[in-house]
C-alpha cells in the first residue's frame, strides 16, 4: 500500500511495486514539464531494493536554476501536488495526497549542485553497499519506534548516518 498520514513514521519492507509506481510518475511528469527539467531520479528508501521505508515515493526533479521553479509551480499543482514549506535554500517540496495520506514528494533541486548530488550519493552508496543498507534498516527501525508520530526527530536523528555515508561516497569519487 502507497501513502501515509503526515506526520506519522510508519516503515515496510521493500516493495517492488515502489519502482514500477515512480516509473509512472516519471511518464507523467516528463510529459508535462520536460521543457523545464534536466532530469527526474526516483530517490529516498523506496528507491533502494531489500531497504525498509515509509510507504512514500520520493522523486528529485534536476532544474537548471530557481528560477525554473516559478514556472514550474503552476504545473505540478495542475498535476495535483501541493509545495510544502521547506526551510532549505535551493529545494522546493511538493507534495500528492490521496485520501489524506502523502503518496508522493517531489524534490525540486538544481541539477548537479549540492543537493541534488547528495541525493544520487546516498542512494547510490546504498544500493551498492549490503552492510551500510543492513545498518541504515536497523537505524530506521529504532527511531521508527522511537518517533511513530514524529517525523522532525526521526528525521533529525538520522542526520548523523546519512552525513557519515555521503562522506564515505564522496571519497570514492
Amino acid at each position: 500500500m502507497l501513502g501515509l498520514e503526515r506526520g506519522l513514521v510508519k516503515l515496510e519492507p521493500y516493495n517492488d511495486k515502489w519502482s514500477k509506481l515512480f516509473d509512472e510518475e516519471r511518464e507523467l511528469l516528463s510529459s508535462q514539464l520536460k521543457e523545464l527539467i534536466i532530469a527526474i531520479e526516483h530517490v529516498g528508501s523506496t528507491s533502494i531494493e531489500g531497504l525498509f521505508a515509509k510507504p512514500i515515493i520520493d522523486i528529485a526533479i534536476g532544474v537548471s536554476s530557481l528560477d525554473v521553479i516559478i514556472k514550474l509551480k503552476e504545473k505540478i499543482k495542475a498535476l495535483g501536488y501541493v509545495e510544502v514549506p521547506v526551510s532549505m535554500d535551493g529545494k522546493h517540496v511538493f507534495a500528492r495526497y490521496k485520501e489524506k495520506k502523502i503518496t508522493h514528494f517531489l524534490h525540486v533541486i538544481i541539477y548537479n549542485h549540492n543537493l541534488w548530488i547528495d541525493q544520487i550519493f546516498f542512494r547510490d552508496y546504498l544500493r551498492s553497499a549490503p552492510d551500510a543498507k543492513i545498518e541504515y534498516i536497523k537505524l530506521k527501525e529504532e527511531l521508527a519506534n522511537k518517533y511513530p508520530n514524529d517525523i522532525v526527530s526521526y528525521t533529525n536523528e538520522k542526520k548523523k548516518f546519512v552525513d557519515n555515508i555521503l562522506k564515505r561516497a564522496k571519497e570514492l569519487q
